[in-house]
């Protein structure tokens, strides 16, 4: 099983917070559309502080090709064109096998 995990820092936007609502709804419905996600959450930051991102994303495959196919799936690029890069200042990713 493969686990990936994103997070971001959201871009000082006056409607950042919409924003990140639009991305949580938009990641989580690939899980009807890609059939190699196993399970996908994605939350919202309430921690304040310096160091903290705004959004994570959790997600779980069964393998490292499962990821890849996700990675460059048309829905998932859509998603990360309409609703994630416009509206992120900052992200970090961490890929692992469990």
């Amino acid at each position: 099983m493969v686990r990936h995990i994103v997070m971001w820092k959201m871009a000082p936007l006056p409607d950042r917070e919409e924003k990140a609502e639009a991305i949580k709804e938009n990641l989580e419905a690939l899980k009807d559309k890609i059939d190699v996600i196993v399970d996908i959450e994605v939350g919202i930051n309430f921690n304040s502080t310096s160091s903290a991102s705004d959004v994570v994303l959790v997600s779980t495959f069964k393998s490292a090709q499962d990821l890849n196919e996700y990675q460059n799936h048309p829905a998932h690029k859509a998603v990360g064109a309409a609703y994630v890069r416009p509206n992120v200042s900052e992200r970090r990713v961490c890929d692992y096998e469990f």
